[in-house]
């Protein structure tokens, strides 16, 4: 545990935060009036947010005692430090991550990824007098910025089920408290929220505007730099949907049948004739690479300390091959949805997990009931938006289970792909429940 990470300063600052935070988003809700979202949701979501990132900083420093967002808000104060004693100046944020490494041979310094986080908390912690709560509620507003937009972007698809989406979104548990911190995580959901917000400005209310276009590009280049493999997880299924998007404007059946497999032909091969450039650019995410990494990263959790605790599961040893990987990608999406079981949990917070993956499983068996097997999948492949969020969460889902085998990990990787996962399958139920009506979502297809 480190020393005064949490102080009797915070009973002083966490509260004048909260109210200034407060009279921020009390600000947009006014801005927003004619909005009934913001209206309803806003300040009840943010209160939310606020609570689950406070109860996450206690349990990380109370509870668990350690963990990666301390590591990375140690490494800021050392770079507060090291200014402060005129070592170094703020042409360190442009070093490189080896750097502290290197000169000051500092054991605990992250990764590329880890580093530029860190720098983003330096940038946070001078504005929040480098406290670890008051920084990490910096950090939970941001990423409310992204779930908000998200929870906007579902409602176009689905605006008569605002309440059920907002369980979904804004007061999931887990997603909002793992998705708080100081934490990469934090970021991604945040990005991954504005990118398909925009994504819907652009292809549901058809504003086409270069605003969108750039936030997108800078969202996903923003999830790229920090954890690449989520954004490569919805670059395939994104490049499908826009494709359904464009045959789905061609009037004729029989032609709309056949242009669909021939675009998706022609993809394959583009990449097949562009493999070798485009792997290079991938570098460690390419394909050829990635098993080997997902290999690796799990041998690495079995041979970690934690595995005698219980808190590591095994999924069995799969082949670092495409084949392997499809054979295996069931028993990872089963570990990621609806893992752990009830049965396997060994303290109150595994509990707390298993019960919101059975809710995952429940809520899917449920709707699969509803809707009819065939009806179920049909959907999936005829909609975009529907086939957008299932393939990422699946594909992502299938990475992120196999390659975790710590539950506690898990259901902080998880995150993008609950929210994805369940607007999917909800959006299925919706299209049948309101099949003979002429939803706004059903007008642009």
């Amino acid at each position: 545990m480190y020393k005064d990470y949490i102080s009797l300063q915070d009973l002083i600052l966490v509260p004048l935060y909260f109210l200034v935070l407060y009279f921020f988003m009390l600000i947009i809700k006014k801005i927003n009036k004619e909005n009934p979202l913001y209206q309803k949701y806003l300040i009840k979501g943010f209160v939310f947010k606020i609570a689950c990132t406070i109860l996450y900083c206690l349990l990380i420093y109370y509870y668990w005692g350690v963990g990666d967002t301390m590591y990375y808000f140690k490494n800021a104060l050392y770079v507060k430090h090291l200014i402060n004693i005129r070592k170094e100046d703020f042409n360190i944020l442009f070093k490189n991550e080896f750097y502290l490494a290197d000169k000051y041979s500092l054991e605990s310094i992250s990764a590329a990824q880890g580093w530029f986080l860190e720098r983003i908390t330096f940038i946070l912690g001078n504005l929040s007098f480098f406290r670890f709560v008051t920084t990490s509620m910096l950090f939970a507003t941001i990423a409310y910025s992204g779930m908000f937009k998200m929870f906007e972007a579902f409602t176009m698809l689905m605006p008569k089920w605002d309440k059920l989406i907002s369980l979904v979104v804004l007061f999931f548990p887990t997603v909002t408290i793992y998705g708080s911190g100081i934490l990469k995580d934090t970021l991604c959901i945040a990005s991954m929220g504005w990118l398909i917000y925009c994504n819907n400005q652009l292809f549901i209310n058809h504003k086409i505007k270069i605003r969108y276009i750039i936030i997108m590009i800078i969202c996903a280049m923003l999830v790229f730099e920090i954890k690449a493999y989520i954004i490569l997880a919805f670059l395939v299924p994104y490049i499908i949907f826009l494709v359904m998007k464009l045959v789905n404007k061609i009037k004729n059946i029989f032609f709309r049948r056949l242009f669909f497999p021939l675009l998706i032909l022609i993809l394959i091969l583009f990449y097949n004739l562009n493999a070798a450039p485009i792997d290079e650019f991938l570098g460690r995410f390419a394909i050829e690479k990635l098993f080997d990494n997902i290999k690796e990263q799990q041998r690495s959790y079995f041979a970690s300390e934690e595995f005698s605790g219980g808190s590591l599961f095994d999924i069995g040893t799969f082949e670092p091959t495409m084949s392997g990987f499809i054979k295996k990608m069931p028993t990872g999406i089963n570990a990621t949805l609806f893992r752990p079981y009830i049965w396997e949990s060994k303290n109150f917070l595994m509990i707390f997990a298993a019960m919101e993956s059975l809710i995952l499983l429940l809520i899917t068996l449920w709707v699969l009931l509803k809707t009819g097997i065939f009806r179920f999948f049909k959907t999936i492949f005829n909609d975009p938006f529907v086939f957008l969020f299932i393939a990422f969460s699946i594909l992502f889902a299938g990475i992120i289970g196999l390659s975790t085998s710590n539950f506690g990990t898990l259901g902080r990787y998880r995150i993008p792909i609950v929210t994805f996962y369940l607007a999917g399958i909800l959006l299925i139920l919706y299209k049948k429940k309101f099949i003979d009506q002429k939803t706004p979502h059903e007008k642009t297809e």
